[in-house]
């Protein structure tokens, strides 16, 4: 479940990020770590946000939260907290089929929901 909600996390801290919710989202998060660890998840948090502004990848983001999650097993908890008042609910299902579900915030960008895409022969 963790991988699901590290996703999920991910998906919802990227859409932050362009937006005027990134610092309280940001800070929350930074928060966990204590005074004493808060500076520097900080600039490690924005230091992520850099990298997906210039790139429009996620991948170090997600990285990051895999390794906060393994290091500090109560993060979980806090991501799903976070989760909950700026993204939405976490909602993991075992599911045999496509599904696209976007809810909460706001999202800039396209969305494309399809079975295949590609080249159609006849």
């Amino acid at each position: 479940m963790e991988a699901e909600l590290i996703t999920a996390v991910a998906t919802s801290l990227a859409g932050a990020m362009t937006t005027s919710a990134w610092q309280t989202v940001r800070d929350r998060v930074a928060g966990f770590f204590g005074r004493d660890r808060e500076e520097v998840v900080t600039a490690e948090l924005e230091t992520v946000r850099e990298e997906y502004e210039q790139y429009g990848d996620a991948a170090s983001l997600t990285e990051w939260l895999r390794r906060a999650v393994a290091e500090h097993p109560g993060f979980a908890d806090e991501l799903r907290a976070v989760l909950a008042e700026h993204g939405g609910e976490v909602q993991v299902r075992v599911h045999h089929g496509t599904e696209n579900v976007i809810s909460g915030g706001t999202f800039h960008g396209k969305v494309i929901q399809a079975h295949n895409i590609g080249v159609i022969k006849g």
